[in-house]
C-alpha cells in the first residue's frame, strides 16, 4: 500500500520507510480473517470511531482509568510513531480498525519495550490479541528489541492469558492490583509450537465453515438451462442440501420471475441473512463488485467459479475478501461437494456416495476426472474441493482441515505446484502420521519427489493409480513389511503376479492351489500364508458366464479372520461382486504397484520422526558477519561464519616460495599437503595439483618447486596440515527459490558428481533425517566398512550435516555453501575447504508470525539441483532419501 513517510526516530525530519513487510492477512480462531498493518499518522479518524465501539471496561483495562474520549494529543501519540523506539500495528476488518497494539521503548534501554493491546469488544474471543502479539514481537525484533514488559490489571484475565499462553517464558511480579509480565521475545520451540497450533485450529475452522454452510446464495444464477449459474443452483437443489438456497439474478428479480422455481433476488444485500456461502458465477468484470457486496452483507465464504484469467485481478479479489473476513475458493473453481451434507455447489451434476476419502484438486477439469473416477470405482468421498487458481484457499488449508475431520480417513490431492512447499511438507508429515495422503502431481521434479517422500506422501502419476491406492488404504490394514504371498489356482496368473511383485521391490512367495480347490481349502491356504507374509494377493479369472468361483468365496471368508491386507488381481471383463470388501484390480501390475506404494507409506509411518538436536550456535554473530555482503566470501570470513556453528575449517596458508612453504608447514605441524588453490585443481586429483603426506622441510620445499614448475606463476599454492586417512565427501546447502533452504550430501570427486550420486533434504532436518541422508547415496557403503575397510565416524558426519542444516535455516543470506572435501575418518571429520556465497535475504514461506503466504510470482522450477561445489556449472540428476 502507499503511505506517508513515518517520522524520523531522531526527530531530524529524515523520513523512515513504511514497513510494508509487516502487513499480513491472518485467519482468526473462528475461521474469519483480518488484515494487520503498521499504524499510520492518518489513522486518527479510524481510532476515534474504534473508541466509540469500546466498552468502559475495555478502556479501563487498557488505560487503568476511565476515559470518555481521546484527545488530539492522545491520537497524535498513538498514530505518530517511528516504528523503532515506538511502534504500533493495527488490525482491520473491512474498513474498520478493530484492534491496536503498541510498543514503547526508551533510548537508554534499546532492547526493551513496554507493550499494550486494545481489542474492540465485539471482536474479543476471536484470537486477535494472540495474533497481534505474534506480529508485534516480530516487528519489534526487526528493530532490535528483545524483551517485552506489560503491566496488566489483575482482573484482566483474558489479556494475562494471551501473554502466558504465547509460549514464552514469562516472569510475573504483582504490585497494587496489577501484574508486570516480562519475557524475552526470541522465538522458542514452545512459542513456535503454540503459534502453529493456533494456525492449525484457525485454518481448519475456516475450511470447516466453507464445507458445512447453513445457507447459500448463487450469484449469477441464470434462467437459461445449461448456464453455469443455473446448473449450480439445480445441483444444490437436487443434491439434498437442507438449508435455504437463494438465487441472485437482478433481471429475474426486476421482472418478478423465479429461477428454478425459487424467488430471485436483485443483489446479495437483499438476500435474508445470515449467508454462510456465496457461489459466484458472474462475468469477470462483475466479480470485484460482487465480492465487495458480499463483504458488506456479512457473507462468510465464497466459491468463485468465474475464471478471471488475470493474476492481478485474482490477487485483488483475495485481498478484498480477506479484508472483509471472507475465505475464497477459486477463482476458476469447479466447486465444492460434501456428499454427507447433500452439498453439491459444483458444476458436476452428480456426487459420489458419502465416504471416507477427502479430495482436493487444483485443476477444474482434473477435479471433474477425480469425481468421475470416484463414482466408477465406488469410492465414497467425505469432501471435494476444486481450488482453481488458488487466490486464497489452497491444499495446505485442506490438510489442516482433514487433520481435524473425523469423517476423513485418507486423502487424494491433485497438485500442479505446492505453493508454500515448506508448509506443505510440515503439514503433510504431521497429517500423514494419522491419515495417508495420495498425491497426483503434474510434472514432478526430483525435488518434488524428495519433498513428497520426506513428508510420507504417496506420489502417483495418474488418477487411476491414486484410486488404486485409496481403495487399499481405506479397506485394509497397513502391511507390516514387504513380504507378499500370491495365491491362486492358475499357475500362469500366480507366476505373472509374483514376477510383478518382485519387480516392484516386494518379496513374493508363490502359493499354487490344486485346480478345483474348494472355498474351504482356499481359506485354509490364505490363513496359513497370512502367518508368513505381510500381505496377500489373490489371483483369479472371471470369464462370463462363469462366476469367480470358490477362490473369491475363500478369500472373503479368510479376510474376516486375518489381520494382514488382502487384495485381488482379477482377469476378466468386470469386477466380481463376490469380492465385497476386498479391493480388486484389473491387472497384476496395478495390484502390486498399489501394494508397493502402501508398503512404502507403512514403512515411513513406522519410522521415528527424530528430533532437531539442540546445538550451541551464535546466530546473531553469523548474520553480522555476512550482513550486506554478496558473492563469494573470502576464506577467512567463511571460516569465521562456519565457526559460529561449530564447524572448523582446517587452516591453509598461502605461500609464495619454498622458504615460506617450509615456515608454514612448521607452524601447522607435519605431515602437510602442498596444493594448488584454484579451479580446476581443487577437486580434480587426476590433474596432480597436490603433493600429499609431506613429512619434513625438504619434502615441502621440493613439492612447492615441483608444483610451481607444473602450474606456472599465476596459480596460488597453499600449505595445509594432512587430514587423517578417510573417505572424502561433500556437504552443502542451498537457498532454493521455491523450496527454501535445503542440504545436500555426496561423496567427493568428479566420478560421483558426473554420475549424479548426490542426495538432498528440505529443511528442517532431524537426527533421523541426517542419518538417512548420508546413507541414501549409492556410494554410502564406502562409509560403512565396504569390502572389509574400517567404518568411519558416521556419527560425526551426521553432526556436521545437522550443523550445516541449522546454519542454512538460520541465515538465509547464505545462498550457497559447499564443504568440499570433508575427510571422514575413524575418529573425526575434517573440513579441508569451504566456499560460501552470500546474497540478499528474501522472505521465507512458513517462517515468522502467522499469515497468508502468497509468492510474488508463481515459481515452478523443473531444473535439477546443482551437485557438488558451487564452482561447478553443470547440473546432475539427484538421488533422494
Amino acid at each position: 500500500m502507499s503511505a506517508a513517510p513515518l517520522p524520523s526516530p531522531a526527530g531530524d525530519g529524515t523520513p523512515l520507510a513504511y514497513p510494508a513487510e509487516w502487513e499480513a492477512d491472518v485467519i482468526l480462531t473462528d475461521g474469519g480473517t483480518a488484515h494487520i498493518r503498521p499504524i499510520l499518522p492518518t489513522d486518527g479518524p479510524l481510532l476515534r470511531a474504534f473508541w466509540t465501539r469500546l466498552s468502559p471496561q475495555s478502556i479501563y483495562f487498557r488505560f487503568f482509568t476511565a476515559r470518555r474520549a481521546l484527545s488530539d494529543a492522545d491520537i497524535h501519540r498513538m498514530t505518530v510513531v517511528d516504528q523503532r523506539l515506538r511502534g504500533a500495528i493495527v488490525a482491520m476488518i473491512g474498513d474498520d480498525l478493530v484492534a491496536v497494539a503498541h510498543w514503547e521503548g526508551a533510548a537508554a534501554r534499546p532492547t526493551e519495550a513496554e507493550v499494550a493491546f486494545l481489542v474492540e469488544d465485539a471482536q474479543q474471543g476471536r484470537g486477535l490479541g494472540s495474533v497481534l502479539l505474534e506480529h508485534l514481537a516480530a516487528a519489534a525484533w526487526d528493530r532490535g528489541i528483545r524483551r517485552f514488559d506489560a503491566d496488566v490489571l489483575g482482573e484482566n484475565r483474558q489479556m494475562i492469558r494471551v501473554f502466558l499462553d504465547a509460549g514464552y517464558t514469562v516472569a510475573r511480579a504483582w504490585d497494587s492490583g496489577a501484574v508486570r509480565l516480562s519475557f524475552e521475545i526470541t522465538p522458542t520451540e514452545k512459542s513456535v509450537t503454540v503459534m502453529r497450533a493456533r494456525e492449525h485450529r484457525a485454518e481448519a475452522a475456516s475450511i470447516g465453515r466453507l464445507l458445512h454452510p447453513r445457507s447459500i446464495a448463487v450469484i449469477g444464477a441464470g434462467r437459461a438451462a445449461g448456464s453455469v449459474g443455473n446448473s449450480v443452483l439445480r445441483h444444490l437443489l437436487t443434491g439434498g442440501f437442507d438449508g435455504p438456497v437463494y438465487p441472485v439474478n437482478p433481471a429475474a428479480a426486476a421482472a418478478g420471475t423465479a429461477v428454478a422455481s425459487i424467488r430471485a433476488y436483485s443483489g446479495i444485500e437483499q438476500v435474508p441473512r445470515p449467508i454462510d456461502l456465496a457461489v459466484v458465477c458472474v462475468p469477470p468484470a462483475e466479480v470485484p463488485g460482487v465480492v465487495a457486496a458480499c463483504g458488506r452483507a456479512g457473507v462468510w465464504g465464497l466459491v468463485v467459479l468465474t475464471d478471471q484469467r488475470d493474476d492481478a485481478a485474482d490477487a485483488a479479489l483475495a485481498a478484498e475478501a480477506r479484508a472483509d473476513g471472507m475465505r475464497v475458493v477459486g477463482p476458476a473453481s469447479m466447486g465444492i461437494q460434501n456428499p454427507a451434507g447433500g452439498l453439491n455447489a459444483s458444476m458436476v451434476p452428480k456426487m459420489p456416495p458419502a465416504g471416507r476419502v477427502g479430495c482436493y484438486s487444483q485443476s477444474g477439469p482434473f477435479g471433474g476426472a477425480i469425481l468421475a473416477a470416484a463414482a466408477a470405482r465406488g469410492v465414497g468421498l467425505s469432501v471435494f474441493v476444486s481450488a482453481g487458481d488458488r487466490a486464497d484457499v489452497s491444499g495446505n488449508d485442506l490438510l489442516q482441515y482433514w487433520e481435524e475431520d473425523p469423517e476423513t480417513d485418507a486423502v487424494i490431492m491433485h497438485l500442479e505446484t505446492f505453493g508454500n512447499p515448506r508448509k506443505f511438507a510440515r503439514l503433510a508429515r504431521r497429517l500423514g502420521r494419522r491419515k495417508p495422503i495420495v498425491t497426483v502431481y503434474s510434472g514432478r521434479s526430483a525435488l518434488d519427489d524428495a519433498l513428497l517422500r520426506q513428508a510420507g506422501v504417496i506420489g502417483v502419476d495418474r488418477i487411476s493409480q491414486a484410486f488404486d491406492v485409496a481403495l487399499l488404504l481405506t479397506s485394509q490394514p497397513l502391511p507390516a513389511g514387504n513380504r507378499v504371498a500370491v495365491i491362486g489356482d492358475s499357475r500362469a496368473l500366480v507366476r505373472l503376479t509374483a514376477h510383478a511383485a518382485d519387480a516392484a521391490g516386494l518379496i513374493a512367495e508363490e502359493v499354487l492351489l490344486p485346480a478345483g480347490s474348494g472355498s474351504a481349502a482356499i481359506t485354509a491356504a490364505l490363513l496359513a500364508a497370512a502367518h508368513r507374509a505381510d500381505a496377500l494377493v489373490v489371483t483369479l479369472a472371471r470369464l462370463p458366464p462363469s462366476s469367480s468361483g470358490p477362490v473369491a468365496a475363500g478369500a472373503v471368508e479368510a479376510a474376516e479372520r486375518i489381520t494382514v491386507p488382502i487384495l485381488a488381481s482379477v482377469q476378466g471383463v468386470d469386477m466380481p461382486s463376490e469380492l465385497a470388501g476386498i479391493p480388486a484390480y484389473a491387472s497384476p501390475e496395478a495390484a502390486v504397484t498399489a501394494l508397493r506404494r502402501v508398503v512404502g507409506y507403512a514403512q515411513w509411518r513406522s519410522r521415528p520422526t527424530g528430533t532437531e538436536p539442540a546445538t550451541a550456535v551464535r546466530t546473531d554473530e553469523a548474520r553480522a558477519l555476512i550482513a550486506g555482503l554478496t558473492g563469494r566470501l573470502p576464506e577467512e570470513r567463511s571460516a569465521a561464519l562456519l565457526d559460529c556453528y561449530g564447524i572448523t575449517v582446517e587452516p591453509a596458508e598461502l605461500v609464495t616460495s619454498p622458504r615460506r612453504a617450509v615456515e608454514a608447514a612448521q607452524r601447522l605441524g607435519y605431515p602437510v599437503a602442498v596444493k594448488a588453490r584454484s579451479r580446476p585443481y581443487r577437486h580434480r586429483p587426476d590433474l596432480r595439483g597436490q603433493r600429499l603426506d609431506l613429512p619434513d622441510a625438504a619434502a615441502v620445499s621440493a613439492a612447492w618447486t615441483s608444483l610451481r614448475s607444473q602450474l606456472g606463476p599465476e596459480v596460488p599454492i597453499v600449505v595445509q596440515r594432512m587430514a587423517p586417512v578417510g573417505v572424502s565427501v561433500v556437504v552443502g546447502s542451498e537457498e532454493h527459490p521455491q523450496y527454501g533452504p535445503l542440504v545436500s550430501f555426496g561423496l567427493s570427486g568428479p566420478a560421483t558428481e558426473l554420475l549424479g550420486d548426490r542426495a538432498h533434504h528440505i529443511l528442517p532436518l532431524t537426527d533421523v533425517d541426517a542419518a538417512r541422508l548420508v546413507r541414501s547415496v549409492r556410494a554410502a557403503p564406502l562409509l560403512l566398512g565396504y569390502l572389509g575397510s574400517t567404518p568411519v565416524d558416521i556419527a560425526a558426519l551426521e553432526d556436521l550435516v545437522l550443523r550445516v542444516g541449522r546454519l542454512a535455516d538460520d541465515v538465509p543470506e547464505v545462498v550457497h555453501l559447499t564443504l568440499d572435501p570433508v575427510i571422514v575418518s575413524t575418529g573425526r571429520v575434517t573440513v579441508l575447504s569451504a566456499e560460501v556465497v552470500a546474497g540478499p535475504s528474501v522472505p521465507r514461506a512458513d517462517a515468522g508470525p502467522r499469515r497468508f503466504w502468497t509468492p510474488a510470482l508463481p515459481v515452478v522450477d523443473r531444473s535439477p539441483v546443482r551437485g557438488g561445489s558451487a564452482q561447478h556449472g553443470h547440473t546432475v540428476h539427484n538421488r533422494l532419501p
